[in-house]
């Protein structure tokens, strides 16, 4: 299937490991040109070098709106355009909720809430002027599944899901097509970091967290990376191109509801 991403330049944040760097391999395997920021430009230059065509790496800080904008800044002035953005940066703890301090709920919404807010804004008015380009979050599960030991990432995923859609409607006019991709466990190693914090908030091994995450996948394993970036870049491409407002969950039938 041939996805038409040939010369398609797409902007990956959060892309120097885990699913960020699965999704930008993969976009790079279909012919795009891609662009990859995160914080650190070492672990990017690792990424770049496991990559074929022409690959931007930029360390940057997305947490902030003047970090967010440089990057996008950055971007446009080596490329010329931006026609895919895809929001991944960010890691929300685990943790329990009473004892989770109020600055980890906000430096958190500052990466993953407010850092797609604000990708998305700086990039809109460039596809709005090649009245075209993709937009795609990838928006954790929980956004669904509340998780007593994750509600710091299960609202602001709800949150995700709730802007992808109204942000579809702005685009639409311009043909820029917003969607998201809710991935469930996902191996990777923010899944086992997470897995440690949750051990510590609720004072079981970390063994026995993993057994009893991997006893609600109904496959009998945890996503791979791959499985979320193979998503992403379909959506990315021009066989999606009636796709918008949609946020597929990609978690193997984990998700124990019928709106997915």
């Amino acid at each position: 299937m041939d996805l038409e991403l040939v010369g398609k330049v797409a902007l990956v944040t959060g892309a120097s490991r885990g699913i960020g760097r699965a999704i930008a391999q993969r976009l790079a395997t279909e012919g795009a040109t891609v662009a990859l920021v995160a914080r650190s430009a070492d672990a990017l230059a690792s990424v770049a070098a496991t990559m074929p065509g022409d690959v931007f790496t930029l360390g940057a800080d997305l947490s902030s709106l003047a970090g967010v904008e440089a990057a996008v800044a950055a971007v446009l002035a080596r490329f010329g355009r931006i026609d895919i953005l895809v929001n991944n940066a960010g890691a929300i703890p685990a943790g329990d909720f009473l004892t989770m301090p109020d600055e980890a709920w906000i430096d958190a919404y500052s990466l993953k809430l407010h850092g797609y807010i604000r990708a998305a804004r700086a990039v809109l008015p460039i596809m709005q002027r090649q009245n075209g380009g993709r937009i795609v979050n990838v928006i954790g599960a929980t956004a669904r599944n509340p998780l007593p030991t994750y509600l710091a990432g299960g609202v602001a995923n709800a949150g995700l899901v709730n802007f992808t859609k109204g942000l579809a409607d702005i685009g639409a006019a311009h043909n820029i097509l917003v969607t998201g991709v809710s991935p469930a466990a996902t191996a990777t190693d923010r899944i086992e970091e997470q897995f440690v914090q949750i051990a510590a908030a609720t004072g079981q091994t970390v063994a026995a967290v993993r057994a009893e995450r991997m006893q609600r996948q109904p496959l009998g394993r945890m996503a791979s990376p791959e499985d979320i970036a193979d998503m992403v870049a379909f959506l990315a491409s021009a066989r999606a191109s009636f796709v918008s407002g949609a946020c597929v969950t990609v978690d193997g039938n984990s998700t124990r509801g019928v709106w997915l």
